[in-house]
């Protein structure tokens, strides 16, 4: 219900920002104010970092409730919670009914190439589909406010700014 709500509000507001309203957190200057709409934020990478690859309505969700609850949506679940409901490697999510329209998410990631800066990670999926795990990834700090984005398995990763 909520993913059918965000879809509809982003849905009326796109017109509106296409009528030439400046977005909010976007000063008529051009500079952007301390912190910047999730929408806006969602909408900049994905179009002009990562080639329209991610689902914008998922990252929106999971950039929202890391701001507000510190932690990964509800649908996410850790590789030991998944273990517990009989996933291993190899097995899709979808052949699993406890496991259904879950994704993976929360675990630790180990930043062994350092390819980020140094400190705690966590890694979740994006636009999981139930069956084999694509190589889009969400990389956070452990408290949610650093983040980035790699749609080619941690190969190049692009940072998220903040956002409200």
């Amino acid at each position: 219900m909520k993913r059918l709500l965000l879809v509809f509000l982003l849905s009326i507001s796109m017109p509106v920002m296409a009528m030439g309203r400046v977005p909010a957190g976007i000063e008529k200057s051009g500079a952007p104010s301390a912190i910047v709409a999730c929408e806006v934020v969602v909408q900049e990478l994905n179009r002009n970092k990562l080639s329209g690859q991610i689902n914008e309505t998922q990252l929106l969700e999971v950039l929202q409730t890391l701001n507000s609850l510190q932690k990964l949506p509800a649908y996410f679940v850790m590789k030991r919670q998944a273990r517990e409901q009989g996933w291993q490697p190899g097995r899709y999510f979808s052949d699993i009914p406890a496991l259904r329209g879950k994704s993976m998410g929360g675990d630790y990631f180990g930043n062994y190439e350092r390819r980020l800066p140094q400190g705690n990670w966590k890694e979740a999926d994006l636009d999981y589909r139930g069956k084999k795990r694509n190589a889009k990834r969400l990389v956070f700090s452990k408290d949610g406010q650093q983040r980035y984005v790699s749609v080619d398995h941690y190969e190049t990763f692009h940072k998220v700014p903040s956002c409200q």
